[in-house]
């Protein structure tokens, strides 16, 4: 019978593997990229040893670039290619549902984690960004899973892999080396409260994972040095405490800038209240099924360190970007949504499934779930087809107009154009007019071969046009700067205009062509 039970679940799970599999990477067969997907493409395109010069004055730590860099060398560095090395985290995290986690925690954990896994629809945009951020999950993952292991056995080949895979998510994302700290203070609480023999081995293995950053330690002063001089980040909002809660359920969220109607926010709002009651119940439940079951409350206790663990790292940020400086979007939790998930999963399977009231609580909760998952693949797939539609129309429009007296001119330090359109047109020339105040841009422009200048002056005078491009035809002006537009019609005269579905594209000529 036991044998039927497992034969079951491995069929079931696989069965879920294989269209988990097929669902993300279904996502990643589309060419258009935005700002951060173009600075990572541009990057790996480059040397090894520029990859780190780049890399050590940018924001995250280099373990991605190294190692999306390496894939490139056998799978090449085409969009599509390097959106499929995001899936594979996700892949990778959903086998460690099928193998290690069944193994650890039992059938129902792996079929929980499985489906939270498939349907969160964070998981979609993981698997399909050319970021980090999956593979920053799947690391902080396996750290917690040996810090687990770790604890139960102390012996010396798992607390070795629960170093190392510390490390591999310290090196890949600031927000990973953050969640590692908290599962480290948190494996010291416990060993200290119960298994104090052990903590000589357990600061041992500490000193090890230091001594194992130090190389990336001496770059941190300076990245740290750029934020607190100027970064991107906006200072938290009363409503983005909400739109945190609702992330993992669908990516990033601008209520201002979706322009989808309220009422919509407000019944996926009241979906998601519902879930975490759901939720809510089932800890409370929890705790009568596994009293007296010295495993079982183990595991459970597990899950609430796992819960500590994302809860102190996201805090962290959140006080920290109020007090200080803002540090925190929400794809930033990303690396961390891991523990969230499998703590989830763990509380799910404690409860008895062949209760009637447990059997309508979890399917309510799964088609919650769904429910989101769904609506954000279709919206993704529309998306996705837009964004290839209107950068196919802009490229299309500059190389038309684009030849060896033209160059291309912008202002906003973080527009697609200064992203995409130098990768489309590597020999020309790209100028950004700049403020002397922002240091930092200067030198993260470095990556995208674009030359900051203070004054359109500076143009070489030997190309008689400019491209410009704007992302948003919101005013008459026709540079994100308003003053930047009033400047350079001193220069230049506009020749020719097009509107591309929200985007507009300039050509402009020098004025004393026409004198």
């Amino acid at each position: 019978m036991a044998n039927n039970e497992n034969k079951k679940y491995s069929i079931l799970l696989y069965v879920l593997f294989f269209i988990g599999s097929f669902l993300f990477l279904s996502l990643d067969f589309y060419k258009a990229f935005w700002y951060d997907e173009a600075y990572t493409i541009n990057l790996v395109r480059q040397s090894f040893g520029y990859l780190w010069h780049v890399t050590a004055n940018d924001v995250h730590p280099p373990l991605y670039y190294i190692l999306l860099k390496l894939y490139t060398y056998v799978f090449g560095d085409s969009v599509v290619a390097l959106r499929i090395f995001s899936a594979l985290p996700v892949i990778g995290i959903m086998l460690l549902g099928c193998t290690r986690i069944r193994k650890m925690f039992g059938d129902k954990t792996a079929l929980s984690f499985l489906l939270i896994v498939i349907l969160m629809p964070v998981s979609q945009y993981a698997a399909s960004e050319i970021r980090m951020y999956s593979l920053a999950m799947l690391f902080v993952l396996l750290s917690a899973l040996y810090a687990y292991q770790s604890y139960s056995t102390f012996r010396r080949s798992d607390l070795i892999k629960f170093t190392l895979f510390s490390l591999t998510a310290a090196y890949t994302h600031y927000y990973a080396l953050l969640g590692v700290f908290y599962i480290y203070f948190l494996f010291l609480v416990v060993v200290v409260i119960a298994k104090r023999e052990k903590i000589i081995p357990f600061i041992g293995y500490s000193v090890l994972f230091v001594i194992g950053y130090l190389p990336w330690l001496i770059n941190l002063p300076g990245q740290v040095s750029q934020v607190q001089d100027e970064y991107w980040i906006n200072a938290p909002r009363l409503k983005d405490l909400i739109i945190y809660l609702y992330y993992p359920f669908a990516q990033e969220l601008d209520l201002v800038a979706t322009q989808i109607p309220l009422a919509y926010f407000a019944f996926s709002f009241c979906l998601l209240a519902a879930f975490f009651v759901l939720f809510i119940y089932i800890v409370i439940s929890s705790r009568k099924e596994v009293y007296g079951d010295k495993i079982l409350i183990f595991r459970a206790k597990y899950a609430n360190l796992l819960f500590l663990a994302f809860i102190f790292t996201l805090s962290t940020a959140i006080i920290y970007s109020l007090l200080s400086k803002p540090v925190f979007v929400t794809r930033y939790m990303t690396p961390i949504l891991g523990l969230f998930y499998l703590g989830l999963a763990i509380y799910i399977a404690l409860i008895d499934w062949k209760k009637i009231p447990n059997k309508i609580i979890l399917l309510v909760m799964f088609s919650i779930v769904a429910y989101f998952s769904f609506n954000h693949y279709s919206l993704q797939y529309r998306t996705n087809e837009y964004k290839q539609r209107v950068q196919s129309k802009i490229i299309d429009f500059a190389a038309e107009r684009v030849d060896d007296k033209t160059a291309f001119l912008y202002s906003d330090t973080r527009s697609f154009s200064i992203a995409a359109i130098p990768l489309f047109f590597p020999d020309s020339k790209h100028y950004i007019r700049i403020s002397v105040t922002k240091k930092h841009y200067k030198k993260y422009l470095e990556n995208f071969k674009v030359i900051p200048i203070f004054d359109f002056a500076d143009v070489d005078s030997t190309y008689t046009k400019v491209l410009v491009m704007k992302n948003v035809d919101n005013d008459d002006s026709f540079m994100k700067v308003v003053a930047d537009s009033t400047e350079l019609v001193k220069y230049f005269d506009i020749i020719d205009r097009q509107d591309i579905e929200g985007h507009v594209v300039y050509q402009l000529q020098r004025k004393h062509l026409n004198k």
